[in-house]
């Protein structure tokens, strides 16, 4: 389900992509532009590991790549492995009880944005009002989970990786 609205996402944009960012310089950079779909962690501005799906007449095909120059690595990843994982990560925690039991309090900022507040601030999640994706996400007990929106772009400011 979530796939099918992340590659609408991309559709209806030609082009969808943001940085979750998150502690130690490490960014998820989640996207999509045509018939191919990207899942990359970053390291200060350098990937690490790029998770790259092709979907041709209805079938995935994956890779994942890691390193660059001459130690770059290739590897065949399960079909469809690249889109369930963007799915997971570009709506995190949407589906949670303590969010859907919540009333939304919105907040305006550069990327219009719901936000979620669970307990006594405990956990926090916010959710962009335009594209729907989790752009921030806050566990007081598992803090390296938790990230922020560093950058949005869509339609021809998307580049393919």
């Amino acid at each position: 389900m979530s796939e099918q609205r992340f590659l609408q996402l991309v559709e209806a944009y030609r082009g969808f992509e943001f940085d979750q960012a998150f502690r130690d310089d490490i960014d998820h950079i989640i996207g999509g532009k045509g018939d191919t779909v990207w899942y990359i962690v970053a390291k200060n501005g350098d990937p690490v590991e790029s998770r790259i799906g092709t979907c041709q007449n209805g079938v995935w095909s994956d890779r994942c790549v890691k390193g660059k120059g001459k130690k770059k690595t290739e590897k065949a990843l399960p079909a469809g492995d690249t889109i369930r994982r963007i799915a997971q990560q570009a709506y995190l925690g949407q589906d949670e009880a303590w969010v859907k039991s919540r009333k939304p309090r919105r907040i305006e900022d550069a990327h219009p944005h719901f936000h979620y507040v669970y307990g006594f601030g405990d956990k926090a999640l916010d959710v962009s009002e335009q594209y729907g994706v989790t752009i921030a996400y806050s566990d007081l007990k598992d803090v390296p989970a938790g990230f922020h929106l560093r950058d949005l772009r869509t339609g021809a400011d998307v580049e393919l990786p």
